[in-house]
């Protein structure tokens, strides 16, 4: 029996023993090579959102200093996504160990997330890169800019409007290419259209002599093809990405507010369809709800994604998204109830 035993605990030292002291090895070889060099070097342990998520998540660098990040993970296959430092490792994988140099010579916050589904929490696992000023790299001049819902006034968290015109079927740009009655340049330029809701529009060329001669149907192709006739098919298979990877945790694969996530977001309870504390809470938005977002403008789309839910759950993605992403985003959200031409 102790012959037996002990036999099993020779296997096991050489199946698990041997590959784990090796494994601690190349990690402290690596990590001497590097302070050799003169790179700090900083491990960074990816967990599921459940177990942590990044440990740290919190990260004090230098600026001009010149850091080896040692990315590992103990569970699933994650990823790295540092935008303003240019870092996109597509996947960490268990048991191994990315390593990526990088030396900021900004200084500032960078956010950090995960890019790769690991869990129904994904999008819950980021950090930020907090790079400090020195008298070499003094720190810029704040030129912030304020973002276009606050220069438009637009109120991001007032209750919609709920009413209004709505298509019997799905708006078509498709469709709308080959009928007649022209646009006005007001819906045509993306600066001029974006604090305009579809609804509104609807009302516009419904009332105007022009279109006097088109039904509600049509009508509603050319608001269709006002939206989402320069839109180009990458952008929008970009933005599905995007969507794919931060949004259908909670908003569903088909944006109908329904995903795994949603059901139990933080912050439920303040979600209220009607804004008079007596309905049920709303949950994550139905993109698919006419009612909802023919009477949302692209300004107050592009707002809650840059700013988040406040309160609700969502969380920001403006430190995660560049600017052409963030109005990609809302035109890929529109294609949940407009069809896009050459569909």
């Amino acid at each position: 029996m102790k012959r037996n035993l002990f036999a099993v605990m020779t296997v096991l030292l050489v199946l698990i023993g041997l590959p784990a002291g090796l494994f601690g090895y190349q990690a402290w070889r690596t990590g001497q090579l590097a302070w050799a060099a003169g790179v700090r070097v900083v491990d960074i342990v990816a967990r599921s959102p459940e177990q942590g998520g990044f440990a740290p998540d919190h990260l004090v660098l230098k600026a001009g200093e010149p850091v080896r990040l040692r990315i590992s993970s103990p569970d699933v296959v994650h990823g790295l996504n540092i935008p303003g430092l240019g870092v996109d490792v597509k996947e960490i994988l268990p048991g191994r160990v990315v390593e990526v140099d990088i030396k900021p010579e900004k200084p500032g916050r960078y956010a950090f997330a995960c890019t790769r589904w690991c869990s129904i929490d994904h999008w819950r696992m980021r950090g930020v890169i907090e790079v400090k000023a020195d008298a070499a790299h003094p720190a810029a001049q704040e030129t912030q800019t304020a973002p276009l819902y606050q220069k438009l006034g637009v109120n991001l968290d007032a209750v919609w409007p709920m009413d209004g015109p709505r298509p019997a079927q799905t708006p078509s740009a498709e469709r709308a290419a080959a009928a007649s009655g022209g646009l006005p340049e007001s819906l045509l330029d993306p600066s001029q259209r974006v604090a305009t809701a579809p609804a509104d529009a609807f009302r516009q060329l419904r009332a105007d002599p022009a279109h006097s001669q088109l039904g509600d149907g049509e009508i509603w192709d050319q608001v269709a093809w006002a939206w989402l006739h320069d839109v180009k098919p990458e952008t929008l298979s970009m933005a599905g990405s995007l969507y794919s990877r931060d949004c259908a945790a909670c908003h569903g694969p088909q944006g109908k507010g329904d995903g795994p996530a949603g059901r139990n977001l933080p912050g439920m309870q303040k979600m209220d369809a009607t804004g008079d504390g007596a309905s049920p809470p709303a949950g994550p938005a139905d993109f698919t709800d006419p009612a909802r977002m023919l009477n949302a403008s692209d300004v107050v789309l592009q707002g809650k994604i840059l700013r988040g839910g406040m309160g609700t759950g969502m969380p920001e993605f403006g430190s995660l998204y560049t600017d052409d992403e963030l109005w990609a985003m809302v035109q890929y959200i529109r294609t949940f109830l407009f069809q896009p031409a050459g569909k």
